[in-house]
Parts: structure tokens; C-alpha cells; sequence
């Protein structure tokens, strides 16, 4: 039977993590929940010493919980943070990393 899943040799998931992932899920809601919120700290003022970093680590870990497009921006965020940082630029990819991640902020 064919696995509609596989991707060449690998197996990969089309999806997220399955559901016994939950410890990476939860994982991952804790680094939103402590490097969102010094991220959103970028719409009123200059980068403080941890946004580089900040965005690098969501943009790592929000692939492997199946958050793509949050973890582009956050790459595009932490390549605009790394170089000659435009504010307008970094002040719209915070905004649209905190949409993309506002399902990972606890209510």
C-alpha cells in the first residue's frame, strides 16, 4: 500500500507533528510565549540583544512544528535584523510573524 506521505526515500509528514509530538508542540509554544512578546517590543523602538537570536530560534523551530510560513518571515526577519535593518521592514515581518504565531500564544 502505497503511503501518500513519502516524499522519495524519506518519510515526511504533509502536515504538523502527529498527535504523540506533543512534547515538541509544547516545546515550541513556550519559545513563542518567551521570544514573541521581545519581538513585538521591536514596533517601539531599536532591536534589543536578544531579536537576532529571537528570531533565528523561531525561525528554526517553527519548521519542525510544521509552521512554514512563520518560520520564512521569522528568516526574513532575522536576515533584515542582521544587516542594515530598515525599521519599516522589521516593524511589518514582527507584525506578520505575530499573526502567523497567534495560535501558539496561550489565551
Amino acid at each position: 500500500m502505497p503511503d501518500d506521505h513519502a516524499c522519495g526515500p524519506f518519510h515526511r509528514p504533509r502536515r504538523g507533528l502527529p498527535p504523540e509530538a506533543a512534547g515538541l508542540r509544547e516545546a515550541f509554544a513556550g519559545e513563542v510565549a518567551t521570544r514573541l512578546p521581545r519581538l513585538l517590543q521591536l514596533l517601539d523602538g531599536p532591536p534589543g540583544p536578544d531579536a537576532l537570536r529571537d528570531a533565528h530560534a523561531l525561525g528554526s523551530s517553527a519548521v519542525v512544528v510544521g509552521e512554514n510560513d512563520a518560520s520564512r518571515t521569522a528568516r526574513a526577519l532575522e536576515a533584515e535584523l542582521g544587516g542594515d535593518a530598515n525599521p519599516a521592514e522589521v516593524q511589518r515581518l514582527v507584525r506578520e510573524l505575530a499573526a502567523q504565531l497567534g495560535a501558539w500564544v496561550p489565551a
